[in-house]
């Protein structure tokens, strides 16, 4: 090779990297500024499940007539973009104990950030903010009260008093009477088919625990608001919306007063193309002996060709769009329905990448339910590798100290590229699994994590 041929491949070698850089610099600033005017409403929702994107969306429609609204998450959010409208409304949900939704996450390391600076950016903003969660936690709506009293200190002007809904009880519903038909939910007739406990009951119902079904509910009629949807109901994470006619309910439980029709929500256990909406249910079973409301429904009372009907719920947060990049699935108890799904998604593709499922149950000789469960996948080409752990036996623990246990391996399966997805208790396991993987990522790339879309959190 010449002189010339190399200072040519060199020159070639620097514009080609030149050029990429470029390309990711124009990616990286069309990303960071979201496509607003100035004279439009910005409405922003920060969803976990779902719940608060349909009322904000229900907001911007009522005012459609008025004036002109953009709709945007805030994972999309940047303390510039609010510097170009004159008036925000604000969706938020809380998570957990006073956590905001995994889409407020960056939003709110901004606005606190911006607290140290003494300056009022936000001095030309009006805005509103409406806050749903559940009163059964003590830090009910805290995100909607920790972003409003931001945006106060920031300079911004409240156009009128913080509003909190609790959605367990339905009341954001009079909020939804102007969502547009195309973001509805689909409403289903269902059958139940089949319908199988996984664990020895008996003898788990014994030693404290309760029952594990696993349900197959056929579909007779599937519609959305303006037509019948025959394909494609729903994504591995959807949420299924059991509807409880008022004639099964208590009519003095504290939860259903004023209520005609109660609902309970199940992560769906299949995909579409397997023909039928399959569940994984705990069976409640309350103090004074009495089953819970959705559980007792669907594990007791009602009978094989019953109809029961419901709506599926999008769940976007938990969809997982790269299919070659390694996944680890996390979950306890009837959470293996989301893992289920998660699974099957994969396992009806080629060369899709590897799934380590981590899965945690209380008694190994009664509550061994994995490969049952995830039939007829637990044996896919993708799966890597499925690690289980007890909690009631000797030497045992919960499925975040199985995580523990192989830190190291987990810390390389997750790389740079890895997705985790996670099902089950928030309270007990999510919590358990969000400090675990924190202390095996560190704070920097558990914090990449979660800001590249990489961590999907399905709790209840």
């Amino acid at each position: 090779m010449t002189e010339t041929h190399r200072l040519f491949l060199a020159l070639l070698s620097i514009s080609l990297y030149l050029l990429w850089v470029a390309v990711l610099l124009f990616k990286q600033r069309k990303a960071s500024n979201l496509d607003v005017s100035e004279h439009a409403t910005l409405v922003v929702y920060a969803s976990q499940t779902g719940t608060a994107e349909k009322v904000a969306r229900a907001k911007a429609a009522a005012l459609a007539d008025m004036e002109t609204t953009s709709v945007v998450s805030m994972s999309d959010l940047k303390l510039d973009t609010l510097s170009h409208v004159s008036k925000a409304i604000f969706v938020v949900s809380t998570y957990g104990e006073g956590e905001p939704p995994d889409a407020g996450r960056k939003f709110s390391s901004i606005l606190k950030k911006a607290y140290s600076q003494s300056v009022l950016p936000l001095s030309h903003l009006s805005f509103e903010v409406v806050g749903l969660g559940d009163r059964q936690y003590t830090s009910f709506c805290a995100f909607a009260v920790s972003l409003f009293d931001g945006l106060n200190q920031l300079g911004g002007k409240a156009a009128s008093p913080l509003m909190t809904l609790d959605s367990s009880k339905g009341e954001h519903l009079s909020l939804l009477d102007n969502l547009p038909s195309k973001n509805t939910e689909t409403s289903l007739v269902l059958t139940v088919n089949k319908r199988t406990c996984l664990n020895t009951v008996n003898q788990t119902l014994a030693s404290g625990g309760r029952g594990l079904y696993a349900l197959s509910l056929g579909i007779q009629k599937a519609q959305t608001a303006t037509s019948w949807v025959d394909d494609s109901l729903w994504e591995a994470g959807d949420i299924l919306e059991v509807h409880i006619p008022a004639s099964q309910q208590n009519t003095n439980a504290e939860d259903n007063v004023g209520r005609e029709t109660a609902t309970r929500s199940y992560t769906i256990a299949s995909v579409t193309s397997e023909g039928d909406i399959k569940l994984v249910v705990r069976q409640v079973v309350k103090e004074d002996g009495t089953l819970g409301l959705g559980s007792g429904l669907l594990t007791h009372s009602s009978k094989l060709a019953d109809s029961i009907s419901g709506t599926i719920r999008k769940n976007e947060s938990a969809y997982i769009s790269d299919t070659q990049c390694p996944l680890i699935l996390i979950a306890a108890g009837s959470g293996i329905a989301g893992v289920r799904a998660q699974l099957a998604k994969r396992a009806s593709l080629q060369n899709a990448g590897p799934v380590w499922v981590f899965y945690g149950e209380r008694h190994a000789e009664f509550d061994d339910v994995l490969d049952i469960t995830l039939s007829p996948f637990h044996q896919a080409a993708c799966l890597h590798k499925k690690s289980t752990i007890f909690s009631r036996d000797e030497n045992g623990g919960y499925v975040q100290h199985l995580l523990q246990q192989y830190s190291k391996q987990v810390n390389a399966f997750i790389g740079s590229e890895g997705h985790v997805y996670v099902c089950g208790d928030f309270t007990g396991m999510g919590k358990g699994v969000d400090e675990i993987l924190k202390s095996i990522l560190g704070e920097g790339r558990y914090e990449q994590l979660h800001e590249q879309g990489r961590y999907h959190r399905d709790l209840y």
